[in-house]
């Protein structure tokens, strides 16, 4: 009798250091990909010259670039979860989804269409670079209408909902700062 009381005393201390393990476990990740979308990108240029010019010269460059979106746990701890063991309630709060990183790989930027009369000179690799950053920059202005951050939102909700049902616990809240 007197060791059932003792491991029915140790049991929820053995559960409770295994809960903070596993929030100690998640926030050592520092970031959480959530989510990652392809995205192609058409870029042109149509440069007529100043007057003194003559002639055109157009250039039509496509890309696909890569956006991973997710959490940023790099300040998650334990301070951010509540929990009842015994009632088996769990309140998460957790930063919203952000762009963790936009790649645009040079295997995935091809040059689609490039007219050059003869008394022009070609677009230079500095002139391409400078439309490829315009390409990048319009990606990212574009990335809350894609609906990628709020997708990301959605999984790590999902995420946090399966840790903690695997952890035990059966009401479990997840808050966004």
């Amino acid at each position: 009798i007197i060791m059932l009381i003792l491991l029915a005393g140790c049991a929820p201390h053995a559960r409770e250091d295994t809960t903070l393990q596993e929030i100690e476990a998640i926030s050592a990740m520092k970031e959480l990909t959530l989510v990652e979308y392809r995205v192609r990108k058409i870029v042109k240029a149509d440069d007529e010259g100043p007057w003194y010019k003559i002639g055109e010269r157009k250039i039509l460059l496509s890309c696909t670039a890569f956006l991973k979106a997710g959490i940023d746990l790099s300040s998650f701890g334990a301070d951010d979860v509540v929990y009842d063991r015994s009632a088996g309630t769990v309140s998460v709060t957790i930063p919203h989804a952000k762009l963790l990183t936009l790649d645009i790989p040079p295997s995935e930027i091809r040059e689609e269409y490039d007219h050059v009369t003869l008394l022009r000179s070609s677009f230079t690799v500095e002139e391409r670079n400078a439309l490829l950053r315009q390409a990048e920059k319009q990606i990212r202005e574009s990335v809350p209408s894609l609906g990628i951050l709020e997708k990301a939102d959605e999984n790590a909700r999902r995420f946090f909902e399966s840790v903690f049902t695997k952890m035990g616990f059966s009401v479990i809240e997840v808050q966004f700062e």
